[in-house]
Protein backbone atom coordinates (compact mmCIF):
# COMPACT_ATOMS: atom_id res chain seq x y z
CA UNK A 1 0.00 0.00 0.00
CA UNK A 2 2.48 2.60 0.57
CA UNK A 3 4.44 2.12 -2.39
CA UNK A 4 1.11 3.46 -4.44
CA UNK A 5 0.68 5.98 -1.79
CA UNK A 6 4.34 7.78 -2.58
CA UNK A 7 3.46 6.52 -6.62
CA UNK A 8 0.05 8.90 -6.55
CA UNK A 9 1.96 11.82 -4.64
CA UNK A 10 5.00 11.92 -7.43
CA UNK A 11 2.54 12.35 -10.15
CA UNK A 12 0.27 14.56 -8.41
CA UNK A 13 3.21 16.81 -6.89
CA UNK A 14 4.15 18.53 -11.01
CA UNK A 15 0.58 19.57 -11.22
CA UNK A 16 0.16 20.74 -7.72
CA UNK A 17 3.02 22.87 -8.38
CA UNK A 18 1.82 24.44 -11.81
CA UNK A 19 -1.38 25.31 -9.86
CA UNK A 20 -0.02 27.34 -7.41
CA UNK A 21 2.20 28.90 -9.40
CA UNK A 22 -0.77 29.47 -11.31
CA UNK A 23 -2.24 31.31 -8.18
CA UNK A 24 0.68 33.48 -7.51
CA UNK A 25 0.07 35.23 -10.92
CA UNK A 26 -0.47 39.06 -10.28
CA UNK A 27 -3.87 39.86 -12.55
CA UNK A 28 -3.87 44.03 -12.96
CA UNK A 29 -4.90 46.81 -14.95
CA UNK A 30 -1.88 49.62 -13.79
CA UNK A 31 1.75 49.63 -13.47
CA UNK A 32 3.32 52.30 -11.65
CA UNK A 33 7.36 53.04 -11.83
CA UNK A 34 8.71 55.75 -9.40
CA UNK A 35 12.39 56.86 -9.78
CA UNK A 36 14.06 57.81 -6.09
CA UNK A 37 17.35 57.52 -8.16
CA UNK A 38 19.97 59.99 -8.92
CA UNK A 39 19.34 59.38 -12.45
CA UNK A 40 16.88 60.14 -15.42
CA UNK A 41 15.03 56.64 -16.65
CA UNK A 42 14.32 56.94 -20.19
CA UNK A 43 13.35 54.72 -22.32
CA UNK A 44 10.69 52.89 -20.58
CA UNK A 45 9.34 49.95 -22.68
CA UNK A 46 6.30 48.12 -22.04
CA UNK A 47 6.74 44.31 -23.44
CA UNK A 48 4.20 41.70 -23.11
CA UNK A 49 3.47 37.93 -24.29
CA UNK A 50 0.30 37.18 -25.85
CA UNK A 51 -1.73 34.33 -24.73
CA UNK A 52 -0.73 32.87 -28.11
CA UNK A 53 2.87 33.36 -27.33
CA UNK A 54 3.59 36.57 -29.71
CA UNK A 55 6.30 38.75 -28.10
CA UNK A 56 5.51 42.85 -28.13
CA UNK A 57 6.78 45.85 -27.18
CA UNK A 58 5.99 49.87 -26.85
CA UNK A 59 7.93 52.89 -25.20
CA UNK A 60 5.93 54.60 -22.79
CA UNK A 61 7.11 57.96 -23.82
CA UNK A 62 7.45 59.33 -20.42
CA UNK A 63 11.31 60.32 -18.86
CA UNK A 64 10.99 60.02 -15.56
CA UNK A 65 13.71 61.87 -13.35
CA UNK A 66 14.83 61.92 -9.62
CA UNK A 67 10.89 61.63 -7.88
CA UNK A 68 8.89 61.16 -10.48
CA UNK A 69 6.95 58.33 -11.76
CA UNK A 70 5.02 57.09 -14.67
CA UNK A 71 1.44 55.73 -13.86
CA UNK A 72 0.18 53.03 -17.40
CA UNK A 73 -3.37 52.18 -17.64
CA UNK A 74 -2.84 48.80 -20.06
CA UNK A 75 -6.42 49.55 -20.90
CA UNK A 76 -6.16 53.02 -22.33
CA UNK A 77 -3.06 51.77 -23.77
CA UNK A 78 -5.09 49.71 -26.46
CA UNK A 79 -2.35 47.67 -27.78
CA UNK A 80 -1.92 44.84 -25.35
CA UNK A 81 -4.77 42.11 -25.43
CA UNK A 82 -6.28 40.73 -22.03
CA UNK A 83 -4.61 38.04 -20.38
CA UNK A 84 -1.04 39.09 -21.58
CA UNK A 85 1.64 38.59 -19.29
CA UNK A 86 3.71 41.65 -19.05
CA UNK A 87 6.63 43.35 -17.74
CA UNK A 88 8.75 47.02 -18.14
CA UNK A 89 12.55 47.66 -19.09
CA UNK A 90 13.84 50.86 -18.20
CA UNK A 91 16.86 52.39 -19.67
CA UNK A 92 19.09 54.02 -17.04
CA UNK A 93 20.60 57.25 -18.87
CA UNK A 94 24.28 56.85 -19.02
CA UNK A 95 23.57 53.53 -17.05
CA UNK A 96 22.13 49.94 -17.44
CA UNK A 97 18.74 48.87 -18.87
CA UNK A 98 17.12 46.88 -15.61
CA UNK A 99 14.47 44.47 -16.72
CA UNK A 100 11.44 44.59 -13.97
CA UNK A 101 10.01 41.21 -14.72
CA UNK A 102 10.64 40.27 -10.99
CA UNK A 103 8.86 37.16 -9.26
CA UNK A 104 6.14 35.81 -10.84
CA UNK A 105 4.13 36.62 -13.60
CA UNK A 106 2.28 39.88 -13.86
CA UNK A 107 -1.00 39.50 -16.59
CA UNK A 108 -3.08 41.77 -17.84
CA UNK A 109 -7.00 41.63 -17.02
CA UNK A 110 -9.16 44.05 -18.22
CA UNK A 111 -11.39 43.36 -15.10
CA UNK A 112 -8.97 44.57 -12.94
CA UNK A 113 -8.22 47.38 -10.66
CA UNK A 114 -4.79 46.40 -9.44
CA UNK A 115 -1.54 48.25 -9.71
CA UNK A 116 1.99 46.86 -9.85
CA UNK A 117 4.24 49.13 -7.92
CA UNK A 118 7.94 49.47 -8.63
CA UNK A 119 10.79 51.69 -7.78
CA UNK A 120 14.62 52.55 -8.81
CA UNK A 121 16.58 54.08 -6.52
CA UNK A 122 20.26 54.63 -6.03
CA UNK A 123 22.73 55.72 -8.24
CA UNK A 124 23.88 55.49 -11.85
CA UNK A 125 25.86 52.32 -11.01
CA UNK A 126 24.77 51.60 -7.52
CA UNK A 127 21.69 49.34 -6.13
CA UNK A 128 19.70 50.64 -8.73
CA UNK A 129 17.49 47.60 -9.16
CA UNK A 130 14.07 48.05 -10.18
CA UNK A 131 12.25 46.52 -7.19
CA UNK A 132 8.54 45.32 -6.43
CA UNK A 133 7.56 48.02 -3.51
CA UNK A 134 6.47 46.08 -0.35
CA UNK A 135 2.23 46.34 0.46
CA UNK A 136 3.04 48.41 3.48
CA UNK A 137 4.64 51.47 1.30
CA UNK A 138 2.17 51.37 -1.83
CA UNK A 139 2.23 55.49 -2.07
CA UNK A 140 4.16 58.28 -4.30
CA UNK A 141 4.98 60.03 -1.31
CA UNK A 142 4.85 64.27 -1.05
CA UNK A 143 6.39 65.70 -3.93
CA UNK A 144 6.15 63.12 -6.58
CA UNK A 145 5.41 64.10 -9.90
CA UNK A 146 3.15 61.77 -11.97
CA UNK A 147 3.38 60.94 -15.55
CA UNK A 148 1.77 58.61 -17.81
CA UNK A 149 -1.74 58.09 -19.34
CA UNK A 150 -3.45 57.58 -16.26
CA UNK A 151 -4.01 58.98 -12.76
CA UNK A 152 -5.63 55.89 -11.44
CA UNK A 153 -2.40 53.76 -9.71
CA UNK A 154 -2.79 55.98 -6.43
CA UNK A 155 -3.79 53.58 -3.80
Amino acid sequence: MRPLLWITLALLTPSLAVLESRAEDMQLRYITLINYGGYNVDPIVLHWKTPDGDKKSKNLGAKIGKNEAICYDLQKGGNVPDGSEVWLVAKIEAGENENCRKDRKHIYNASSEETWWLEMAGTTYNNNRCKNVSDKNKDYGTGTYVKGNSNDCSP
